[in-house]
């Protein structure tokens, strides 16, 4: 599908707009939405600098960010170019595969501030799916990207879906993509998710969901798990284990997977929930069943026997088809992630399938990722790839963490048992992992990833249940946790207030890390605890990260946080937490932030904590996105959600549709920064241009980043998360034609 105007005219127009981008406009400040910091007087780190009396890293001026300086647009032929004073943004419209429209995102999926599940009803559910993007040929005048798109047959979540990967090409003419027509539909996957493409573009590699034991039924090269992986990797099969849990403990399971199971009761054609209350209230009579009770107030542990009383009160009929409604849910946590790679081939033409994971299903907590790496100092070409995994119980159940598969591409093989392991299968943090995300430092030439859970082991519960934010190598072991770097409120449902987003290499020995979580220490409870204990004066300009690692653990935040659990002290509080669930409104407590850290080559902190580049006062920031333009600087980026002025209840999950606001960001912001997480342009909001708060945007080449998402993606302006003409982003930093 070619641009349908003259690429000449459009050349014209566009090298005198580009023109007119330049020099560091756009960087001014909101004076009414500005940010609240915890002190120090140089913006994002520069200058002195000093630290803010948090103790938790770095934090900007007391004007910086958010900005309300907006990107200015026109449309040139079909590109649309934004002017953004430090660098432009250029947009087209792509039609997806065959027209077919996007897949809505799955039930639960875990987000920083809010989880899909906050909308009740899986209909109601109204964002994408994640898509991923891969770029090639970067050090040419023509880069390529290309998309792991999910699709939909149609725009209920009962629709079948399939996974899907398309090309665009970098066109210098217009700077902007346009289309190849090299696509395919992939009818094997119902989802595609972590795509890898070879520097020369000549490989596409994507992870692709798909069936329960599909590889007894179609064709694969190599089932690797089966040859390489160990006995839980191995774990597909869980059948028997629900039709036991089903004969004895079907109420627990029902009232304990109540998104799952609810809605047999709820769209059930004849059943109402006044046919059985009356016998609830006389067999159960010490039960507050509320003002108005319903199906869906039966939920959880304490209500086990409330729930069997209802299901043994079905007739033989309504019975027959509940166990058919659990077993249609609950199967679909037996599922393979196959690895299809096209060398030298088109996409439409068929790929080698390889089965790289026996152990995902069900509920999606994070996001499935795909790295390539071509040629090491070693001579080895691999994939890594990051996954939550899921290991069953003996009733049929399973338990949640995350694993990193490295597959070495030259022999198709995996190692995650021997000591010199590449990879784990298993705990990269306490609990629950909630989110992964893999990285790959070319010049440690180190996989790892950095993972969110709903637990520690470290502190416990002393200040309230706390998740951790880890940085794990490949290197570790099955058996072990990651550095841990922060921690966010949690909850074991696997709600959580903030995450680890990405780790973004900087040398071989440095990695940055970037995460989300609101303030959990008050400034003045910070400079009380230096001051008598670690012994540091407060007032003195300088980092005390260093002064803390020699008191006790790798920085502030976290010697802070151990204070109470190693010496039976409670003399250091920390804020209390507003419900993650929901409030009466937004309050303080749950506003979040996004910092910065350097970590170490194995994920450590030591001497080092965050840097608080955005934060405000009044507003939720989240999605954030962190790029390497690889000529010095780094493309930042954020999103502003539900503001405390906005005067609504919040409604964090389990809520009416009012939750999508919490899902669906009110405004877009970029910014640039160096590897010392100075401020160097910027932040300046992108006038309705944004992507998926899971997403990763791609580095393109010579100041190049690139992305794709819906049309319309902010609150205001939002259509449809359902769409089947999305835009492809490109942005280009000016700083690419500076000297």
């Amino acid at each position: 599908m070619g641009l349908l105007v003259n690429k000449k005219l459009i050349a014209l127009a566009l090298t005198a707009l580009l023109a007119a981008c330049g020099g560091g406009g756009g960087s001014s400040s909101s004076d009414s939405d500005t940010s609240s910091t915890d002190g120090g007087s140089d913006q994002g780190g520069s200058g002195s600098g000093g630290q803010g009396t948090s103790g938790q890293g770095t934090s900007g001026d007391d004007d910086t960010p958010i900005s309300d300086n907006v990107g200015t647009t026109v449309v040139v032929g079909d590109v649309e170019v934004t002017d953004l004073g430090f660098a432009s943004l250029t947009a087209i419209d792509v039609t997806l595969p065959e027209g077919m429209n996007n897949a809505r995102e799955v039930y639960q999926m875990a987000h920083y501030i809010a989880r899909t599940d906050g909308e009740q009803d899986e209909e109601d559910i109204d964002i994408p799916i994640r898509n991923y993007t891969a770029t090639c040929a970067t050090d040419t005048d023509t880069p390529r990207m290309f998309v792991s798109t999910t699709l939909s047959e149609g725009s209920s979540a009962a629709d079948t879906t399939y996974g899907s990967v398309y090309e665009l090409q970098y066109d210098p003419d217009t700077s902007s993509f346009e289309p190849t027509g090299n696509a395919t539909i992939l009818n094997q996957c119902y989802e595609s998710h972590g795509i890898a493409v070879s520097a020369n573009c000549s490989t596409v590699a994507v992870l692709c969901n798909t069936e329960y034991q599909a590889s007894e039924r179609y064709d694969v090269e190599v089932d690797l798990v089966e040859q390489y992986g160990s006995s839980w990797m191995k774990m597909e099969d869980n059948i028997d284990l629900i039709e036991s849990r089903i004969a004895n403990e079907i109420g627990l399971m029902v009232a304990t997977n109540h998104g799952k199971y609810i809605d047999f009761f709820t769209e059930h054609p004849t059943l109402t929930f006044d046919d059985f209350l009356a016998g609830l209230e006389a067999n159960f009579p010490d039960t507050d069943f509320g003002d108005s009770p319903s199906f869906s107030t039966i939920k959880g542990s304490d209500m086990q026997e409330e729930m069997e009383y209802i299901i043994t009160s079905l007739s033989s009929g309504d019975y027959d088809d509940l166990l058919q409604h659990i077993r249609d849910a609950s199967y679909k946590y037996n599922e393979q992630i196959w690895l299809l790679e096209w060398e030298s081939q088109s996409l439409d033409e068929v790929p080698d399938a390889y089965v790289v994971n026996k152990m995902h299903g069900g509920t999606h907590l994070g996001a499935q990722e795909l790295i390539r790496v071509e040629d090491d100092s070693q001579g080895r070409s691999s994939y890594g790839f990051s996954v939550s995994a899921r290991v069953f119980d003996g009733n049929g159940s399973s338990h949640y963490s995350a694993g990193l598969t490295v597959i070495d591409r030259d022999n198709w093989s995996l190692d995650m048992t021997s000591s010199d392991n590449r990879g784990w299968y298993w705990a990269c943090g306490d609990g629950h992992v909630i989110n992964i995300r893999s990285f790959y430092n070319p010049d440690s030439e180190l996989y790892g990833a950095i993972c969110t859970s709903d637990w520690n082991d470290w502190i416990g519960s002393t200040h309230g249940q706390l998740g951790t934010i880890a940085v794990k190598m490949e290197t570790s072991s099955s058996s072990t946790e990651g550095r841990f770097n922060h921690f966010v409120p949690s909850t074991s449902a696997m709600v959580s207030n903030g995450g680890g987003h990405t780790v973004v290499p900087v040398d071989a020995d440095t990695n940055l890390s970037l995460i989300v979580s609101p303030k959990y220490i008050e400034d003045a409870d910070m400079v009380r605890f230096l001051q008598d204990e670690v012994g540091v004066d407060s007032s003195d300009a300088g980092p005390f990260d260093e002064d803390c690692a020699g008191y006790d653990t790798t920085n502030c935040f976290l010697s802070y946080m151990s204070y109470n659990y190693w010496e039976d002290d409670d003399s250091f509080s920390t804020i209390t937490r507003q419900g993650l669930y929901s409030g009466d409104a937004l309050d303080s407590s749950s506003l979040t932030r996004i910092g910065i850290a350097k970590v170490s080559s194995t994920g450590s902190m030591e001497g080092q904590g965050f840097n608080w580049l955005v934060e405000d006062d009044d507003c939720q920031i989240s999605d954030p996105q962190l790029i390497d333009l690889k000529n010095g600087r780094y493309l930042f980026g954020y999103a502003k959600f539900q503001c405390i002025s906005d005067n609504l209840a919040y409604n964090r999950i389990y809520a009416d549709s009012g939750s999508k606001r919490l899902l669906v960001p009110k405004a877009f912001y970029v910014m640039e920064v160096d590897a010392d997480l100075n401020v160097l342009e910027g932040p300046i909001e992108l006038p309705n241009y944004g992507w998926g708060g899971l997403d990763e945007p791609m580095y393109l080449g010579d100041g190049k980043v690139a992305w794709t998402y819906i049309k319309n993606p902010t609150y205001d302006n939002y259509v449809s998360g359902q769409q089947n003409v999305w835009q492809a982003m490109i942005y280009h930093s000016n700083s690419a034609n500076l000297d």
